[in-house]
Formats: C-alpha cells, sequence, structure tokens
C-alpha cells in the first residue's frame, strides 16, 4: 500500500533531484512516501538542469530557502564537487556527489550512496558479493561509487571497460591505492563466465542506445546488473534474460538508498 502523500504548504520543504536528461528519475517516486511515512514535511521534485547552466543554476537553488538540498544525476555528479561548500569524507575520497545537502549554516555539503545503495540493493535480491568478480562498464559519478563499495564488500576482483580508456585505469588505480590490495583493473567489456556484469553508462536511456556489451558472450552463469531505473528492464537486461542470465534492475540501487537519503534529508529538518 502507498502511504498517502503529505498535503503541500507554505511550510513545505523542498528536495530537488537536478539532471539532464531528467524524465527517467525515480527518486521523487520512491522517496515521497517515505517523507509521508517520516511525517516530514517534505516534497521531492525532478529539476531539468543542463550541464552548461550548472553554475548559474547552482546559485539560483541557494537561494531558495526553502530547498533542503538535491540529489544529483547525470551528468552531474562529478562537476558538483567543485561547487560544494564542502564534502562529505566518502565522496571526498570517491570523487562524485549524488546528493547535496543544506546544513543548519546554510552551506551546500555533498554527499556519496550510489555506492551503498547498489550494494543494498543486490543484497536486498539475495545475490552475493563477496568473493565475486565483476565487470562493470563506465568509469563515471556512479559507477567511481560503485567500485569502491564493490571492494569494501569484499568482491574479488573488478574489470572496469570504458570508452576512455584512460578514465578506467585510473579509476582502478584510485580503489587500489585505498582499499591497498590489487582489486580493480582497466579491460574490455568481454564478460567471462560466472561474472557479474554491471552496466554503469546510460546507454540503456533509450531504446535506441547501443548495447554496452555484446550479449552474445553472456550466458546462464552470469548475473547483469543496471543503474538504470527507467525503464526498469533495458534492452541489455531484456538481452541478458533471454541468454538465460539472472538479471537486476537499476531500481533497486534507487530503493537501497532512498530510505538513508530521506531519513538523512529529514534529518536537517528536524535540526531546524
Amino acid at each position: 500500500m502507498v502511504t498517502p502523500a503529505l498535503a503541500v504548504n507554505g511550510s513545505t520543504k523542498i528536495m530537488g533531484v537536478i539532471g539532464d536528461p531528467i524524465a527517467q528519475v525515480m527518486t521523487p517516486t520512491t522517496i515521497n512516501p517515505i517523507f509521508a511515512a517520516l511525517k516530514a514535511n517534505i516534497v521531492c521534485v525532478p529539476l531539468h538542469i543542463g550541464a552548461r547552466e550548472l553554475d548559474t543554476a547552482w546559485a539560483g537553488l541557494k537561494a531558495l530557502r526553502n530547498l533542503i538540498g538535491f540529489g544529483i544525476t547525470l551528468p552531474h555528479k562529478q562537476a558538483a564537487l567543485a561547487l560544494c561548500d564542502s564534502l562529505d569524507p566518502l565522496a571526498k575520497r570517491v570523487g562524485a556527489v549524488n546528493l547535496v545537502r543544506r546544513e543548519a549554516d546554510g552551506t551546500f555539503r555533498g554527499y556519496q550512496f550510489d555506492g551503498k545503495g547498489f550494494v543494498r540493493g543486490l543484497k536486498a535480491q539475495g545475490h552475493t558479493l563477496s568473493g565475486s568478480h565483476c565487470l562493470m562498464v563506465g568509469a563515471g559519478g556512479a559507477a567511481i561509487a560503485i567500485a569502491f563499495a564493490l571492494a569494501e564488500e569484499g568482491a574479488a576482483s573488478l574489470t572496469i571497460a570504458n570508452r576512455t580508456r584512460t578514465k578506467a585505469e585510473e579509476l582502478a588505480d584510485a580503489v587500489n591505492r585505498a582499499m591497498g590490495r590489487s582489486f580493480a583493473r582497466a579491460g574490455d567489456p568481454r564478460p567471462t563466465p560466472g561474472e557479474i556484469i554491471i552496466n554503469a553508462t546510460s546507454l540503456g536511456l533509450s531504446a535506441s542506445d547501443p548495447l554496452p556489451i555484446d550479449a552474445s558472450l553472456v550466458d546462464e552463469t552470469m548475473l547483469v546488473a543496471e543503474v538504470i531505473a527507467k525503464p526498469e528492464v533495458t534492452p541489455l537486461l531484456e538481452a541478458a534474460r533471454g541468454r538465460g542470465a539472472r538479471v537486476h534492475s537499476g531500481i533497486h540501487m534507487i530503493r537501497g538508498q532512498v530510505d538513508l537519503i530521506a531519513a538523512h534529508m529529514a534529518e536537517v529538518q528536524t535540526d531546524s
């Protein structure tokens, strides 16, 4: 049963979600019922902001006194780092932000929940990460957070494939340094039996997008996971399911972090 939303009134606080495109975001749908259940007078809304307008929009967001913060999706997760007044240690280490909260002193602080959400989503669906071998396509904001989270969860190895190979190499080096072990490496998007395959790119938002990997290489020993939540079943997941693989929608990454984010945002409203 869906919890009814609180009535919006003059005291309602706003949480935004910024990105470009924005129509695919599922955070408002999933987090607003949680705010209602917490009896927090907060409503989450999507805000369509392009990369060229981010600096200008940021100043406008700060000027909105009833805005308590905003989620961040592509392409802003790394660009937002330099705009935040301060960074949570995890966001600083990962080098990407997926949530900005207005702190009690009015400053904007960047946080990172993507990796934790991805891991929690997989575990909630009964998947084991400890000792697993993973192939991830992408090296952007969400991918960076996921790479660190996989290492911390005890995955055995991670191959990172990216269109710009140097970005994959830089991410692998950063994770290995932080973890103190040879965990990640740059490689090609060629899955091998038994791997967890992760699409951490935007490929799949549109039905006309090419698949991030060659689906003919997928078999029934693999788990194919997405970060894309809408559509819940992307062309990659559809193709993987047709090959007998287990599939995992990006909606689980959202569900794995929205309760944490909702509590985090409501905390400041309660304190203020």
